[in-house]
């Protein structure tokens, strides 16, 4: 029961009972769980955390982590076997790079869901084609979904292009981390400013290893965003269960 005196809540107890729908739990495929062992023990701890279900999404990134529908599969039947209590399928979190675009149009992409597709930028500098390329996801049926968008630190200082992401069909997915200064004070006063706004559509934990999950136990969120961040999670729950 939460605390009705405490001026903050727990994250985990708005958070549990939502799907994860962007980690690197699958084994030995891209920058996140290196083997068999280390997965089972990620998922095994979502499922303590009150995880109904995981959606995998490993990296494909063009002469990075070059994943396939057939190679990430061959990752998630690894683990299957071994696995109880909680839904795990896949998808991938595609780089929005030279590639997608061939992608695409070989029909090579996993949606999250229906046809939820996840995507993410460079750190960098947005790509020229960025808003051509969430019209042609469109056109084809998808609806783009672009993972931790706070995470971006060029847009700081354009804080409209995420209005425009929205105006255009694009759905943003928090990073749970990003509501505190996991990555950085900017990052954090951009997700916050982003979730009081009511930009958000979904939230993920975005997890590589234990020490994420661990970090996520110990978020405490100011009540003055908790019904913010509740309507997140139940628009994730509604949407992807």
């Amino acid at each position: 029961m939460l605390n009705f005196f405490s001026k903050k809540t727990n994250f985990i107890d708005l958070w549990s009972g939502t799907p994860e729908i962007h980690c690197h739990i699958l084994p030995g495929i891209d920058d996140g769980a290196k083997d068999k062992d280390t997965s089972l023990h990620l998922i095994n701890t979502y499922k303590s955390l009150g995880c109904p279900k995981i959606i995998a999404t490993p990296h494909t990134m063009h002469g990075i982590y070059d994943n396939t529908p057939q190679s990430i599969e061959k990752a998630y039947h690894q683990i299957t076997p071994s696995i109880s209590g909680i839904e795990l399928s896949y998808s991938s979190e595609y780089m929005l790079d030279d590639n997608f675009d061939t992608l695409l149009n070989k029909e090579q992409v996993i949606p999250l869901h229906k046809n939820y597709l996840l995507f993410e930028l460079s750190y960098f500098q947005p790509p020229a084609n960025l808003m051509e390329q969430v019209f042609k996801m469109g056109t084809l049926g998808y609806i783009p979904v672009l993972a931790h968008p706070e995470r971006y630190s060029y847009y700081y200082r354009s804080i409209d292009i995420y209005k425009e992401f929205k105006s255009r069909g694009c759905l943003l997915q928090l990073n749970a981390l990003s509501l505190t200064n996991h990555y950085g004070g900017e990052c954090q006063n951009i997700a916050m400013k982003l979730l009081k706004d009511g930009l958000y559509d979904f939230i993920g934990l975005d997890t590589h290893h234990e020490n994420h999950l661990l970090k996520i136990q110990n978020i405490k969120i100011n009540k003055a965003y908790s019904n913010h961040l509740q309507k997140v999670c139940d628009n994730t729950i509604s949407t992807f269960i």
